[in-house]
């Protein structure tokens, strides 16, 4: 397989092979150890890793939707859909209905509908809106991915590691770091999630004055 020949958008990479490439070292390691996993990464061919990566595409959804119902159960249906739910609460929502009111010659009640809007009409001007997505499902699957890690920490901890202290030492680290990577990509998740949905609000007030005020030009 020639890997140049498979196109992968941002999202693909950053949301869904990315995680699925650290689940399925995750899952190498429980079931081989540290030792053969290293040993085998090292020693992949060019037809192996494009192998991998296509594996990669389809674990990561498997990940990804994991992450999501796992977080819905735990937080709300609408948990993933919060920011814009605040930022309907605020003055600058009321800026937005009157601006979209004026568009489609009746109100809009739903923030649902009103997001859906603004992002059709903002087309290709918020382009980063992919990049704070993309990142917000990334961190997303790491929270998923550090819970899921305990099995293999421990895995190596207790049949790769000798004597018994320098197991438990393994244990008491490992689990440190992945609290730690859990807490701060759950921190970086929510930051970025609310950045892909408020920020569709506010880049369509500035779009709308613009259209509606299009700088002068000077002969």
């Amino acid at each position: 397989m020639d890997l140049s020949r498979l196109k992968f958008e941002l999202y693909d990479f950053l949301g869904l092979i990315l995680p699925g490439l650290f689940a399925i070292c995750e899952g190498w390691t429980l079931v081989r150890g540290w030792h053969a996993f290293v040993v085998g990464i090292t020693q992949i061919s060019g037809t192996g890793l494009t192998l991998l990566l296509v594996l990669a595409f389809a674990v990561g959804n498997i990940i990804q939707e994991l992450g999501d119902v796992t977080l819905k159960a735990i937080k709300g249906d609408r948990y993933f859909r919060g920011a814009r739910d605040r930022f309907w609460l605020t003055s600058d929502a009321e800026i937005v209905r009157n601006s979209i009111s004026k568009q489609v010659g009746h109100q809009i009640t739903s923030v649902d509908a009103a997001f859906d809007f603004c992002l059709t009409k903002l087309k290709d001007r918020f382009a980063k809106r992919d990049i704070f997505l993309a990142t917000s499902d990334l961190c997303r699957s790491f929270v998923i991915l550090s819970a899921l890690a305990v099995i293999p920490a421990v895995r190596v901890a207790f049949y790769d590691l000798h004597p018994l202290a320098t197991s438990v030492i393994a244990v008491v680290t490992f689990a440190a770091v992945l609290i730690t990577v859990c807490l701060l990509m759950w921190r970086r998740m929510v930051r970025f999630r609310d950045l892909s949905e408020t920020t569709v609000f506010r880049v369509y007030l500035a779009a709308a004055s613009e259209s509606q005020n299009p700088p002068e030009r000077h002969s």
